[in-house]
């Protein structure tokens, strides 16, 4: 576009003006003083000045006017057709007032943003049009330069005609107009700019909010890697001051937290593709040092169809890792249990005929005889057989216990000498019991053996030279500790903590020692069960245990027993001989060795016997000799009817029938058929003769 030329609004050079003007004027003047006499003669001096003058004035006035007063007027009227073509077009309102507020010129943009043409103005006054306040602010405002030094821009409120009040921005300056000192205000209605701004204010206001309330850790990051947003939780998540976090360095909020990772080189390969590849969604697990786990994802950050940066979410997950690994541990370890019980079901029956034909052979022997002692042997191996049996249903958590509320701190105290003696005298046994008195609803043996295997495996660990520690306390597990560990529920526990100053072990061995049959020791130095035998108890007495290992630091571990009333005294049983009967027994059991083994010993005591394979049968066998039969013999698990229904249609026919229960199954199998709350009678295979024949007697003489 070409420059405005505005060549047509100049002025005559005043030089040339004057110069022509004093040459037009001395040749008119000497012209007339010539001319004159012969035109007028006039004899009266005053009357020929007087008609030189008059001549001079009619010829010059024409010729000034042309020269002089004729341009001037012609620029002028051009300066103010242009002024008010500028005027007119302005965008902006523009209002030219003086010292009083009065208006002198007012524009049309200026009359689209208050709604008054320039005729009907309020008073003519600007503060017709401004707030009061601020017209006086404006007045008396410091900041506006003086006349010519440029202009000061501020913000104030007007109001339109129809009472809407406006958003004005206020560009103002000072001129001398006419020797007197004039405002020219160039105003922008900014109303809609603000609003605008109003609105991202709110909406801005909104996404801190929203982000402040999340659970999760959020950070935004633009294209170069420094960090945008974060919100309050990113900060508590990773522990990140808040000076640092301020400082939107993304380098070194990194290098800050870098030590609390387990794995630092995969957290900053990952950070690393993703502000490569700002275009594709990752997520991935973090692992920190302290047991947290988090997980992020990350996701562009798209705005108008373009990538401008990464939106990266933290959600803190180790309550749901923790769970998952408690399920997945318990899955593991009920199932193990169920092999291992069922395991040690069929072998409980096994071992009943071994020990049982053993025992009787036993009985017909003479004293002297050898073989008496390869029967020694045979039994011999077998209850260390049973022993194992036994272990397995620790483990599987089937074995029969007697709990009872018992003092933690005298159970100690009871197995102390004891476990002094197994560590060795190289080891030194340190007891740091409460001064409190604890108490805790559990069975005193199994207590004591969960003692004496961690004292074994400990001693074993410190390679017989070291500390074992055995503290008692109590503690109350909150929320916040189900949360952080994952297993618990709130409430008071005992804690009972055996440590040792042993060697050790690393995560894939201290996440393994529970299970039956896993051991670190040479082969010959260790069945696997220590440890097993001690998880399966403290489950079996609703407790929780944990261990924490390192390599080289020793072992602690925590077992967390509910705490419960005061122990009451129990009585001492009376011992008595034992003695046969003839009395009329149903013999009900499913294993045909066994049921031969106990008809057998039965029979050797006198005792008459009716045998059944099955529940069935057993209900059939008892409808025929309901009036003979004194006592029945059944055994928990049988085909057709179980024990627990077997003696159910007994009871129904006869209902003040005496019942014996045998299995090697216990405890799962007497919850789940309502034997445990009815004080009914069991005995736990492998059955012994003797074991057998004074349950026998007991129940029956108690008829």
């Amino acid at each position: 576009m070409p420059p405005l030329k505005m060549n047509n609004l100049s002025f005559p050079s005043p030089v040339r003006t004057i110069a022509i003007l004093l040459v037009v004027l001395f040749a008119i003047e000497t012209t007339i003083m010539y001319l004159l006499p012969w035109l007028v003669p006039i004899r009266n001096p005053y009357l020929e000045n007087l008609a030189d003058a008059t001549l001079l004035t009619a010829l010059f006035t024409p010729i000034l006017y042309r020269k002089v007063f004729h341009p001037f007027r012609r620029v002028a009227a051009m300066q103010k057709s242009l002024t008010d073509r500028i005027l007119a077009g302005v965008v902006d309102g523009v209002i030219i007032f003086d010292e009083a507020g009065t208006i002198h010129a007012f524009n049309a943009a200026a009359e689209a943003i208050f709604g008054y043409p320039a005729d009907q103005l309020p008073g003519g006054k600007l503060r017709g049009l401004l707030d009061p306040v601020q017209f006086a602010a404006v007045l008396g405002t410091g900041t506006v330069p003086r006349p010519g030094k440029g202009t000061a821009t501020l913000e104030a409120t007007g109001r339109h005609r129809n009472g809407t009040p406006l958003a004005l921005e206020v560009s103002l300056s000072q001129v001398d107009w006419n020797g007197s000192r004039m405002w020219f205000a160039i105003i922008r209605d900014i109303s809609a700019r603000k609003e605008g701004e109003e609105q991202m204010k709110h909406a801005l206001s909104l996404l801190n909010a929203t982000l402040e309330s999340t659970a999760d850790g959020i950070i935004v990051r633009d294209l170069t890697g420094r960090s945008v947003i974060a919100n309050r939780r990113f900060a508590e998540m990773w522990r990140i001051p808040e000076d640092l976090l301020a400082s939107g360095d993304d380098r070194i909020m990194r290098d800050y937290v870098l030590d609390q990772l387990k794995d630092p080189h995969h957290f900053l390969e990952i950070t690393e593709q993703q502000r490569r590849e700002p275009q594709q969604e990752s997520m991935d697990i973090l692992a920190f040092r302290d047991g947290r786990v988090f997980e992020r994802v990350a996701t562009p950050q798209v705005v108008e169809g373009n990538i401008v940066g990464r939106v990266i979410n933290f959600r803190d997950i180790t309550e749901q890792k923790n769970l998952e690994n408690q399920l997945r541990h318990a899955q593991k370890m009920e199932a193990l249990g169920t092999l291992a019980g069922g395991v040690a079901h069929d072998f409980n029956n096994i071992l009943t005929v071994i020990m049982g034909y053993c025992n009787l052979t036993a009985q017909q022997l003479d004293r002297d005889t050898p073989v008496r002692q390869n029967l020694n042997q045979i039994m011999a191996a077998s209850e260390r057989a049973a022993a194992l049996t036994n272990s397995l249903l620790a483990y599987s958590r089937k074995q029969a216990i007697t709990p009872r509320p018992l003092d933690l701190n005298q159970c100690v105290h009871k197995v102390e000498k004891f476990l002094a003696r197994l560590i060795g005298e190289q080891i030194e046994l340190v007891a740091r019991l409460g001064a409190e008195r604890i108490t805790v609803f559990a069975d005193s043996t199994q207590l004591e053996q969960v003692l004496m295997n961690l004292a074994a495996n400990a001693r074993d660990a410190m390679e017989r030279r070291g500390c074992l520690i055995i503290s008692t306390g109590r503690i109350h597990i909150d929320q916040e500790f189900v949360r952080m560990h994952g297993y618990g529920k709130p409430g008071d526990f005992a804690v009972l903590s055996v440590s040792d100053t042993g060697s050790g072990m690393n995560e894939a061995v201290r996440e393994k020692i529970f299970e039956p049959f896993f051991t670190t020791k040479e082969m010959g130095h260790g069945t696997g069960l220590g440890l097993s035998i001690v998880y399966g108890i403290v489950k079996q007495h609703n407790g929780y245990i944990n261990v924490y290992s390192e390599p080289g630091h020793g072992t602690t571990f925590n077992i967390y027993l509910p705490v419960c009333g005061e122990p009451e005294a129990t009585p001492a049983p009376d011992l008595e001989a034992i003695i046969g009967g003839t009395e009329t027994i149903l013999l009900a059991e499913d294993d045909l060795s066994v049921r031969s083994l106990v008809r057998s010993v039965l029979a050797a005591q006198g005792y008459r016997v009716i045998e059944a394979a099955d529940g069935a049968e057993a209900v059939a066998l008892f409808r025929e000799h309901e009036e003979e039969i004194d006592l029945a013999i059944l055994d928990v698990v049988m085909p057709k009817l179980n024990g627990r229904e077997t003696y159910n249609e007994i009871l129904a026919r006869k209902p003040r029938t005496r019942a014996i229960f045998i299995s090697g199954y216990t405890a799962d199998i007497m919850d789940k058929n309502g034997l445990a709350d009815h004080g009914l009678h069991l005995v736990n295979k492998p059955l012994l003769p003797s074991q057998l024949l004074s349950k026998i007697r007991e129940v029956l003489q108690a008829s």
